[in-house]
């Protein structure tokens, strides 16, 4: 009998996700990788052969920049509400199914519990849209043994109507400037060269359960931070020493931490044409990387860190960042 040629048949096209009651367009793909932990008996006679510990797939993507109240919450939810999230699962109480909407296949495929894993980094300025590469992070449902018949994927399906929440609009590029906690000029008026980084620090811990593979990943409070990185385009060499607090009476000490220093506190960010604010809680300035060069500004780009302290008040974390419109 003679061979015959496979044809193949190409599936390609865009997606987006629906998850946690929103809609999250990407900026060209979503990655999906399947994560397996495997172990493999040992005898004499050879490895008997791998054999499944536990199974869980993880998206990684990166959303368009399109900045509202729902997708803000959406992403840093625990860092605008850590007494109520660290140590808690990642998946929400509701709405945790992750579905992949394949438009040109008019097609849904999906994960019956998804929590978010990797928190994008948040950019704010003019020259990229907002958000950095974020994951999610799905295992089997709860409660549910794996033999069920949607324990850990859904169902294919239809799409049936498309979700009409994309609006370029919302895709915000602007100009921010920054006022450091309730100090005077020129940090009432912080200004930067390519635009202010915030940085999510946000780590989980996976719970084995044997009979399952995973039981849960919940939020870790070690890791759990968030800082702020920019080139400054206002400030000279000295007004940074200033915040950085080499030396003098007020110099930062051993043992102390950065954001305890004089010139440290909230940094809020307000765009001048979208009015939007964000606010970054307890910061102190850490470090600042220096060029002198002909044709370069003196701060590349990132080159001053900002690092926070946990914002505490009667014993509980209150908010380290926060947004309105």
């Amino acid at each position: 009998m003679s061979a015959s040629i496979v044809l193949p048949s190409v599936i390609q096209g865009p997606a987006y996700i629906a998850w946690g009651g929103i809609f999250i367009y990407v900026k060209d793909k979503i990655d999906v990788d399947e994560m397996l932990a495997i172990f493999n008996p040992e005898t004499t006679m050879g490895d008997a052969g791998e054999r499944l510990k536990s199974r869980m797939f993880k998206l990684s993507f990166t959303p368009v920049g399109m900045v509202n109240a729902g997708l803000i919450d959406a992403f840093f939810e625990a860092h605008i509400a850590p007494a109520t999230y660290i140590g808690q699962s990642i998946f929400p109480a509701s709405n945790f199914a992750v579905t992949i909407y394949s438009v040109a296949e008019n097609k849904t495929y999906g994960y019956v519990q998804g929590g978010i894993s990797k928190v994008p980094d948040l950019f704010l300025g003019p020259s990229a849209t907002a958000y950095g590469q974020m994951e999610l992070t799905c295992i089997g449902a709860k409660a549910t043994a794996p033999t069920a018949t949607n324990f850990i994927k859904q169902t294919g399906g239809t799409i049936g109507s498309l979700d009409t929440s994309f609006s370029e609009s919302q895709i915000v590029t602007d100009i921010y400037q920054g006022v450091l906690g309730s100090l005077s000029a020129p940090y009432n008026s912080i200004g930067s060269m390519d635009g202010f980084t915030i940085k999510f620090g946000f780590k989980t811990k996976t719970i084995a359960a044997a009979d399952v593979g995973i039981a849960d990943i919940v939020i870790d409070a070690k890791g759990f931070n968030i800082g702020v990185e920019f080139a400054p385009s206002n400030l000279t060499e000295a007004q940074v020493d200033t915040l950085l607090e080499y030396q003098g009476a007020s110099a930062l000490l051993p043992g102390q931490a950065f954001a305890d220093n004089t010139n440290s506190g909230a940094l809020v960010l307000t765009g001048i044409n979208s009015g939007h604010v964000f606010t970054v809680n307890a910061l102190g300035a850490k470090s600042i990387k220096r060029i002198y060069q002909i044709g370069e500004h003196r701060y590349p780009k990132g080159a001053l860190s900002m690092v926070n302290k946990l914002p505490v008040t009667t014993g509980a974390v209150t908010a380290l960042f926060g947004f309105t419109a």
